[in-house]
């Protein structure tokens, strides 16, 4: 395959991706014109083998490109020379037009440095051109956005959104196309390996080197794809982009460290700074947001075709519009007493009201409403009690009137990776987890159990579509150290040196100075093959390499060795066996080429 082709193809896949995870997104793929079209490979707009374009919105790819919205991709010697988002509103037909789009600019100016190429033609050059794929996530996830915000307040959608039945019409076409060229080729798609099912929590441990934190990724893919990636390169393109999404994350990825704590993991208050004022705010940590991620996708995949009512954000949004925005008093019954009282006003944390008698003013807390409205807790029914369940009521009453009909959706996979899981104290960040974590003990399973956190009003649960990967360094703190009660709940898989992943140059010395290591300290010491590896079938800089990296490793394993040239002598003897031309400085036991 031409390389332009094989670019055109890799977009495709990448927007028609992001395209099933965010189905509001929709683009452009290429319209057959004249000769060269999808059936030969060009998915997207470009009729040469110099550039292609991506079209964003309507007004994309007529008029000789005299308005449009759309990102530009220049390719020259098989290469990509830049990537840039270009806008362009240059035909003398449309001049009432230009208003607008000189006002887009103005609002993408305060995002992201627009540059202006000629009169009323503009581009946002994204940084890095060959790694395409983080430039259409930051176009996606930041640039879009405020495109789109912006059509909204001018009332524009139906001149610039592209319409879901145009845009299946055109991918319909170009899957069909691929399917039929699939079919063509001789290559034999009939046998499917079933999939291996995935412990729910794993570590993968070893020495450093052996590509613990390399092989999280590829496990990530295989669990939220439930299939094997082509290369580590899908892999790895995937995770970039699902880490940059900003909703619905399936793979979030977090390292310990000695200082992290439950606080951070799971839930508890942070310091934070008001103008003058030191003050403290609810935190919740990245574990407690994917399992509350995990857990809605479990429970709306397990549901028929149902009524869904609104969040209690969407709720309290609403039901104080006029509050807000006619500042008028909303009344609200207290059917108990037939009295009543009135909101009176809104701040970010509290809602002002006034008794029916009386001249003093009181607040409720928004929080309070919350918990209350989701039965996260109860309260008593004296004191402001009696003013916060006739609200409730309300609000669940209106709750009602915007209810709306939902499908169910798919079941999804999501993963927490935890980089050196064993450098925090486990007992301490984990805390209740120790629990919830086991499988049979997952929301969803048979004994699936649920606590209330420290605050004494939130309750938690893990659900069974939430998988924790883990890694460990052997060398920083053996297996035995980690907390019985966490070993016992995970599976644990040894990732050791591999002497075949090596270049056959280095081979000989690699197996020979591992081979003294073990003797010397043990498995969990060696050196991994990650050191003797390189990118793109490039050269190994080997005296560099050991300098740098695996020789002041031996120095910190050897650390405290009675015989302090013993690092040395090991060098000494793997070099001899492999038979290299090289010597050792002994002063700092720095390798030398003779």
């Amino acid at each position: 395959m031409q390389p332009i082709l094989q670019l055109h193809s890799e977009i495709y896949d990448f927007l028609m991706a992001y395209h099933q995870t965010n189905p509001d997104f929709y683009f452009f793929p290429r319209r057959t014109r004249g000769v060269r079209n999808w059936e030969n490979g060009y998915l997207m707009g470009g009729d040469d083998d110099s550039y292609l374009t991506i079209g964003l919105y309507k007004p994309s790819d007529r008029l000789n490109q005299t308005q449009t919205i759309s990102i530009f991709i220049d390719y020259k010697h098989n290469r990509i020379k830049s990537v840039y988002l270009l806008i362009t509103f240059r035909d003398s037909t449309l001049q009432a037009e230009i208003p607008f789009y000189h006002e887009l600019i103005d609002r993408l100016k305060n995002v992201a440095p627009i540059q202006k190429e000629r009169e009323n033609k503009y581009q946002l050059i994204f940084e890095n051109p060959e790694d395409w794929r983080t430039c259409l996530v930051y176009y996606l996830e930041k640039i879009r956005p405020v495109i789109e915000e912006f059509i909204y307040e001018k009332s524009r959608q139906k001149d610039f959104f592209i319409e879901e039945l145009n845009f299946t019409e055109l991918s319909h076409k170009i899957s069909n196309s691929l399917k039929i060229n699939e079919s063509n080729s001789s290559i034999d798609k009939t046998t499917i390996n079933p999939m291996p099912s995935y412990p729910l929590n794993q570590i993968l441990y070893g020495p450093p080197g052996t590509g613990k934190t390399y092989s999280t990724v590829e496990l990530a893919y295989k669990i939220i794809h439930n299939d094997t990636p082509s290369s580590y390169e899908e892999a790895r393109n995937w995770y970039k982009m699902a880490l940059a999404h900003t909703e619905d994350r399936q793979v979030e990825f977090i390292t310990f460290h000695q200082n992290y704590s439950y606080e951070d993991f799971v839930m508890g208050i942070k310091p934070q700074l008001n103008e003058d004022t030191l003050g403290f705010r609810e935190h919740k940590g990245i574990f407690f947001e994917i399992c509350n991620r995990a857990l809605k996708n479990l429970r709306q995949s397990s549901l028929e075709e149902s009524v869904e009512e609104p969040t209690f954000s969407e709720v309290l949004d609403e039901f104080i519009r006029p509050l807000v925005e006619e500042n008028k008093p909303i009344v609200i019954s207290m059917k108990s007493n037939n009295y009543s009282f009135k909101l009176i006003n809104l701040t970010e944390k509290n809602i002002g009201f006034e008794k029916q008698s009386g001249a003093t003013n009181h607040s409720l807390s928004i929080k309070t409403i919350q918990d209350l409205y989701e039965g996260n807790r109860e309260y008593n029914l004296q004191g402001l009690g009696v003013y916060y369940y006739p609200l409730i009521e309300v609000l669940k009453a209106f709750a009602k009137t915007k209810t709306k009909r939902v499908q169910p959706v798919a079941l999804k996979n999501y993963v927490i990776i935890i980089d050196e899981i064993n450098r925090a104290n486990i007992s301490r960040v984990f805390g209740e987890l120790i629990t919830l974590i086991e499988e049979d003990k997952r929301w969803g399973n048979e004994f699936e159990t649920e606590v209330r956190l420290p605050d004494g009003v939130t309750k938690f649960t893990v659900p069974k579509n939430l998988y924790i990967i883990g890694t460990m360094n052997t060398a920083d703190k053996s297996i035995a150290l980690l907390d019985i009660a966490l070993r016992r709940r995970f599976e644990f898989t040894a990732l050791y040196p591999d002497s075949s992943k090596v270049s056959p140059n280095y081979k000989t010395f690699f197996e020979s100075l591992n081979e003294q290591i073990i003797a010397k300290k043990g498995i969990d010491f060696t050196i991994g093959h990650s050191y003797f590896m390189t990118k793109n079938g490039e050269e190994l800089d080997f005296v560099k390499m050991m300098n740098k990296k695996v020789i002041p490793l031996l120095n910190e394993y050897f650390y405290n060795a009675k015989d302090n040239k013993l690092v040395a002598e090991l060098l000494e003897k793997a070099i001899a066996k492999a038979g290299f031309t090289h010597t050792i400085v002994p002063s700092a036991y720095q390798l030398l080429i003779q």
